[in-house]
Order: C-alpha cells, then structure tokens, then sequence
C-alpha cells in the first residue's frame, strides 16, 4: 500500500519543526522581557542589598543560542529569598504574567502551524 503526498506532508513537517523554533524562541524572548518589567516594578528600592541604589538596574535578562530567555533578579533576590524563601517580588511577577505568556506560547504555535502547512 502506497502513501500519496508523503514526502508533502513531511517536508511541511520538518518545515513546521524550525518554524516552531524560531517563532518560541520570539516568544520566550518577549516572555521574559514582560516578567522583567514586572519584576522592576515590584522590586523592593528600600534596605539596598550592595548600598549602591540601583535593584532595578541589576535585574536583566539575556537571550540565550538554544532559544532560552535567562533570567537574573539580581542580589536582592537572593538575599530576600535566604535558602527557599517567599521572592516577594519574583514569584509575584510570574504569577501576573502567567496568563499572557501561556497566550502568547500558544499563539506562537499557532502561527508555526498555519504558516508551515498554509503559506
């Protein structure tokens, strides 16, 4: 028994497996630039960790080669945290922006999709 439009189907396959890629990879990157916002807003400014007065300066993020968005709620994360605190400003961030990052991982697949298989 003999497949018709196999070789169609799979070349719209891998064809969708690099679209995916590239557009989760945007995705992540607006993501993780969304939590930053957030998170420099929450932070704490009083109690200065390093006596410099810059907490919203040192939470940066950076987009990494495998399509990764790292991370980095500075000093006064660790410090507020201790072993396995509460991150008053970290986990707050996450939570706000559950919803709209989740869309947006959605949307992205979406438009893998329809863009390998209709255009």
């Amino acid at each position: 028994m003999s497949v018709e439009g196999a070789d169609r189907v799979r070349r719209k396959l891998d064809k969708l497996r690099d679209r995916v890629a590239q557009t989760m990879s945007d995705a992540n990157q607006k993501n993780g630039e969304d939590i930053l916002r957030v998170a420099k807003i929450l932070v704490p400014v009083g109690a200065d960790v390093e006596g410099d007065g810059h907490e919203r300066g040192k939470i940066t993020g950076a987009r990494r080669a495998d399509g990764s968005y790292l991370l980095d709620f500075g000093p006064k994360s660790r410090v507020i945290e201790g072993d396995r605190g509460p991150r008053p400003f970290v986990n707050p961030a996450l939570s706000v922006t559950r919803k709209r990052r989740s869309s947006r991982a959605r949307r992205a697949i979406n438009k893998a999709v329809k863009e390998s298989f209709h255009g």
